[in-house]
């Protein structure tokens, strides 16, 4: 009996156990947007090469004991939040280009051509995001008032705005099939999920809480959303469903794990977790191990 009642317990604690990482760099360098390219082969993120220039870099996932490669050599300007088309041959990223300015780039890589955003004002570029069809580049900026959401096509004309909304809308992303675009707003004091048609209509709200739920992605399939979140504490990893149901937390930890992405597997995550004030990219399980049944006897 006490025998069966261990074997009970173990099987318990196996299938609730925390979801299994792996480390994947180990400089300890301040990192930002990683995304992954070419099926999983590359790891491309923002890293802090010097503590004056952020760089954008890709990593070999199928190389063992690669090192961080420069993807674009653009002099001391700082590089950051990039986004690939699906097809890879488009690239968005911001750039900075002076004191307290910056630009948001749409580079044609096979072409290497750039096309760059205009907009009135000093606002910043954030988040720029491409649709699945490759056609429209969609990103956050603070033109007139509060950050708002923004579409172009990928020659940087055609300029749509998107939501009207108070607080500051960022970090859209879009479902596979192009119908529904998320992103978190600050309209209630802290930043919340929602959803809407990608011409910003027919909003809903995905998450509610009086805490920070940010940086969402959609899963490669559709059927999930990971963000980070402060609402246990520290910035910690979660994933909820494509209509903010069955939340669940994937990191716990002292320290801030944020910039959560999906693998393109739909079952592992890359983000970036704080450890004794290091910084580095891992790679996590997002559903627990399955615990294998027993043979009958």
């Amino acid at each position: 009996m006490n025998l069966f009642r261990a074997f009970l317990i173990s099987v318990f604690i196996s299938a609730t156990a925390p979801a299994a990482e792996k480390q994947l760099t180990f400089d300890g360098k301040g990192k930002r947007d990683p995304v992954f390219a070419k099926e999983g082969r590359e790891l491309l993120y923002s890293v802090d090469t010097s503590p004056y220039y952020v760089q954008m870099v890709s990593l070999a996932m199928d190389t063992k004991g690669a090192e961080p490669v420069a993807i674009h050599e653009e002099g001391q300007r700082h590089q950051m939040c990039m986004a690939f088309s699906s097809d890879e041959r488009h690239i968005a990223f911001t750039q900075c280009t002076g004191n307290l300015a910056g630009r948001l780039v749409i580079r044609d890589q096979e072409a290497k051509k750039d096309f760059e955003i205009k907009h009135a004002g000093r606002g910043g570029y954030r988040a720029p995001t491409f649709s699945p069809d490759g056609q429209r580049v969609i990103y956050a900026f603070a033109e007139t008032g509060p950050q708002q959401l923004w579409s172009v096509n990928i020659e940087a004309s055609d300029k749509q705005q998107l939501t009207e909304s108070e607080g500051i809308s960022n970090w859209p992303t879009f479902t596979p099939d192009g119908k529904r675009l998320v992103y978190s707003n600050s309209r209630e004091n802290n930043y919340e999920i929602y959803s809407m048609d990608p011409n910003g209509k027919n909003e809903t709200r995905l998450t509610k809480n009086g805490f920070m739920d940010i940086r969402p992605r959609v899963s490669p399939d559709g059927k999930r959303i990971c963000f980070a979140s402060t609402r246990h504490g520290n910035y910690e990893v979660y994933v909820m469903n494509l209509d903010g149901s069955d939340v669940r937390r994937i990191t716990n930890n002292d320290e801030r794990d944020d910039f959560p992405s999906w693998h393109p597997n739909n079952r592992q995550l890359v983000y970036v977790g704080e450890r004794r004030g290091r910084r580095d990219l891992y790679l996590v399980d997002v559903d627990p191990p399955k615990v294998a049944k027993s043979a009958k006897k």
